[in-house]
């Protein structure tokens, strides 16, 4: 069986550095997906760098925490704190609309607004994946799984790891295992959700990728990462989480943990070398959008 790799780019819209990064590493031709925050500052300097780019597929990063909402504040009474941002984190999230039925509205609105935002900008999304993998929490899915059935969308982002991931360990540099240790234990932990997650996403007639790489090494990129990665991919069809950017004043005004590292993800994923890693493993690149064939 062949074996074929999605490295999908997440957070483009968020600044205009992200939105460029991606457009290059796009044109270095492994880089073949991305998914769009609609509610991204940059939102609209993606959708004319991205809209209609031949042989790129477009998804949408559902957006829950951290941000502003598409929607007024005032529409999302019960998910939004007093200075208009959505909560700080899937924590946050989860109890929000565990405790409160107005939150859990206020979520449908917004997942809602968010899609038809991507839509109303003439874009046809590839696939569905969220930030901070709130798709996970069952609330969130139902709704995400009920736009997907109002605008055909086939596939969505299983975000569990494969087995094997704590082979990068010996990959990561040594100032950065600890935090990759924790990050694959978080990853380890959400595997328990596998099976009902799956379930309900194989009932709503929706696809996945069979394994997702990147979440545990998120912030730990390296050539020997992606080197064994080469190796690693299994047949059939795989996605590498990615989040390549330019560290500008916009970027960094925005104080989010993601810095330095999306920098080299750029360079990474522009590199012949790192190409070369997957086409020496006879992996092929492609999109969401083609990967029924």
């Amino acid at each position: 069986m062949i074996r074929r790799l999605i490295i999908n780019a997440d957070d483009l819209g968020l600044t205009r550095g992200i939105n460029m990064a991606v457009s290059e590493c796009a044109e270095a031709g492994m880089l073949r997906s991305a998914t769009l925050m609609a509610n991204g500052a940059a939102f609209d300097h993606a959708v004319k760098i991205f809209g209609g780019r031949e042989g790129f597929g477009t998804g949408i990063h559902f957006v829950l925490t951290g941000l502003r909402p598409v929607l007024p504040a005032e529409r999302l009474a019960g998910l939004i704190g007093p200075e208009g941002f959505l909560p700080s984190g899937p924590l946050e999230l989860l109890m929000k609309i565990g405790t409160r039925r107005s939150a859990r509205d206020a979520l449908r609105r917004e997942l809602f607004a968010q899609a038809e935002k991507v839509f109303d900008a003439g874009l046809t999304p590839t696939h569905f994946d969220s930030h901070k993998h709130v798709h996970l929490i069952p609330a969130v899915l139902d709704i995400v799984l009920e736009i997907a059935a109002r605008y055909s969308i086939k596939w969505i982002r299983e975000p569990f790891e494969p087995d094997g991931s704590w082979r990068f360990s010996s990959d990561v540099q040594k100032g950065f295992r600890a935090e990759f240790a924790k990050q694959l234990c978080r990853s380890r932990l959400s595997g328990l959700a596998r099976s009902a997650f799956r379930n309900r996403v194989r009932a709503a007639g929706i696809q996945t990728p069979a394994g997702v790489y990147g979440i545990s090494f998120t912030g730990f990129m390296n050539q020997a990462v992606l080197k064994r990665l080469g190796a690693m991919v299994k047949p059939g069809l795989s996605e590498l989480m990615t989040h390549p950017g330019i560290v500008d004043a916009e970027l960094l005004g925005l104080k989010g943990r993601l810095l330095d590292s999306r920098a080299t993800e750029k360079e990474l994923l522009a590199s012949t070398v790192t190409k070369g890693f997957f086409e020496k493993n006879s992996i092929t690149f492609c999109h969401f959008g083609e990967g029924e064939r």
